[in-house]
């Protein structure tokens, strides 16, 4: 056992942990620098991962060299300096520009901070090609869609943390390969649902949950492969349409109502020790087309990997990362990278990339150390270009000083992260006060963009309870949030999918929903304890002192199929 050199827990480090850090320790010529073992717990790790990433809160700026306005993740007082995308991956610019030699005198953290600082940010993490969607994060290949973060493939999409390849969903956390969706969370190939979760193929339904199979059914747990279900109790088709007719999901008071009744169901229901399908020999929530990936969360199509978080759509040989994938094989400690990318070692947001060691924000380079803001490169360190001979003598050397100073095998520390802490997705999962931070030099940020420029301002408490009753002046008006006070419009597209889908309008800010949301889903986190059948031993997300009854995967099969 290993005491956590952050919060003095203990945790193990496994022997295949060290095959794994043999195996993905990189070689400069004949040198070859072993990663070492982590000094801190899996938590610890994790919350630096998380506490490099501004998901939620976007900022208008200007682009540095076309003068043109731009959303931005960064706030106007960080005085990083951002181009659009356009001209950011123009040839207008070389990030070269900004090299600079390696000082032996200072710690390399240090050094890589300020080169980030100093050198351009494109002012969103955005990929491929997007149409009508300004406003989105940490996504690509997306047309009409606004404030989705960490999204793919979307169109006409509102709101959405983790939409991939979606239509028409709104407000969701986890929709995949779903279309017109509302206020749903962790949703697979579903269609025309409202406030449900855990639900695979189904449709036209609503507050379902772990429901598969499912077609017209209204508040409901547990289901497979069953219609026309109401509270869990089978109607004929002319007795649940006589039930839905009293149903009015556009009152804003019944919508709570519907929400309160499904929770109260779940307190009967029982719930799998895993959330997921066909995985082989792994561990964690939410897994789904995995094979030996242990301890591991929200997870499709991954082979051999441990403590990962978020990663989609193909991934092998890779530890200690938080989000993305997409084909990216034998990395360790990254944050958002991914994409065709191999031997990314402490990287963030790098893709499409070979051979990277501390990237941050790198696209489509190959053998690079220490490099910020970069694209189509090789063989740079800190930015400043060297010929491979040069490289390879140069980096064990750096790698040999990081020893000295304790970096080596470490990731970017909470002291050096670019946003406040509580901006970043880190406070969501290990939350600070402000004094908790600062007390620990951790960055903090108290800014808050100016309220919309609208002099007509309306109390959320005060509106119309149903969406028939929403006039359409509406738009003209500042809504004030229940939750926080911040005010926030609705879009013309939004009110016409609310008014379609015959659902209120939010009482809350977007940053509220998402938070909501984020609730509803279990930590990240694994305790022990036994089935509540059959007493046999199990590691599930649900700890013991939660009131959901839980099953081993063969009880939970026994008593839902």
């Amino acid at each position: 056992m290993v005491c956590c050199k952050q919060c003095q827990t203990e945790f193990k480090i496994a022997e295949e942990d060290f095959e794994f850090y043999k195996r993905v320790s990189p070689v400069f010529g004949e040198a070859k620098c072993d990663v070492p073992p982590p000094t801190r717990c899996p938590d610890c790790r994790q919350q630096r991962r998380l506490a490099l990433n501004n998901e939620m809160y976007l900022y208008p700026g200007t682009c540095n060299l076309c003068n043109k306005r731009t959303m931005t993740e960064h706030p106007p007082h960080a005085a990083q300096p951002i181009y659009c995308r356009e001209c950011w991956h123009s040839d207008a610019w070389d990030p070269r520009d900004y090299g600079r030699d390696f000082d032996f005198s200072q710690p390399f953290f240090d050094q890589l901070k300020e080169l980030k600082r100093t050198c351009p940010a494109q002012a969103l993490s955005i990929q491929g090609t997007n149409e009508n969607s300004e406003y989105i994060h940490l996504a690509g290949f997306s047309k009409n869609s606004y404030l989705i973060m960490h999204a793919d493939e979307c169109e006409n999409c509102y709101y959405g943390y983790g939409f991939k390849h979606v239509k028409n969903c709104v407000d969701g956390f986890y929709n995949i390969r779903s279309e017109l969706c509302y206020d749903c969370v962790d949703v697979s190939k579903c269609y025309d649902l409202i406030g449900c979760q855990d639900c695979v193929n189904c449709s036209s339904s609503a507050f379902l949950r772990d429901c598969i199979g499912c077609l017209s059914c209204f508040l409901c747990t547990g289901l497979r492969n069953k219609q026309y279900c109401f509270e869990n109790q089978q109607l004929t088709k002319d007795q649940y349409i006589a039930r839905m007719q009293e149903v009015h999901t556009g009152s804003y008071d019944e919508y709570q109502q519907y929400k309160q009744k499904r929770r109260k169901l779940e307190q009967a229901h029982t719930f799998k020790d895993v959330m997921g399908h066909n995985y082989h020999e792994s561990s964690g929530f939410q897994l789904y087309n995995c094979k030996n990936v242990q301890d591991s969360f929200d997870i499709d199509d991954v082979e051999e990997g441990k403590y990962l978080y978020q990663i989609v759509i193909g991934a092998k040989d890779v530890y200690d990362t938080y989000q993305y994938g997409n084909n990216l094989q034998q990395s360790y400690e990254n944050s958002i990278c991914g994409l065709n990318s191999y031997n990314l070692l402490f990287c963030h947001e790098t893709h499409t990339c070979i051979d990277v060691i501390y990237g941050w924000y790198m696209e489509d380079c190959k053998h690079c150390f220490g490099c910020a803001n970069m694209h189509h490169k090789e063989y740079c360190i800190l930015n400043k270009q060297y010929s491979k001979e040069e490289y390879d003598q140069l980096v064990p050397k750096i790698i040999d000083h990081m020893q000295e100073t304790g970096e080596w095998g470490e990731f970017l520390p909470l002291t050096h992260i670019l946003h406040g802490y509580n901006r970043t997705t880190a406070q969501l999962y290990y939350p600070l006060t402000k004094k908790e931070a600062t007390d620990q030099h951790i960055p903090w940020d108290d800014y808050e963009n100016p309220p919309p420029d609208n002099t007509r301002v309306i109390d959320a408490n005060r509106l119309p309870d149903t969406i028939d009753e929403i006039p359409d002046d509406i738009l003209n008006w500042a809504i004030s949030c229940t939750a926080t006070g911040k005010l926030f419009k609705i879009t013309s597209h939004e009110l016409t999918f609310y008014r379609q889908q015959r659902i209120p309008i939010p009482r809350t800010c977007w940053e509220q929903r998402h938070i909501a949301r984020f609730a509803q889903r279990n930590p990240r986190h694994l305790w022990d304890r036994t089935c509540a059948k059959c007493s046999k031993d199990i590691r599930t997300s649900y700890s013991p002192n939660r009131p959901e009854i839980v099953y081993c995967e063969e009880c939970y099969l026994a008593e839902v199929y």
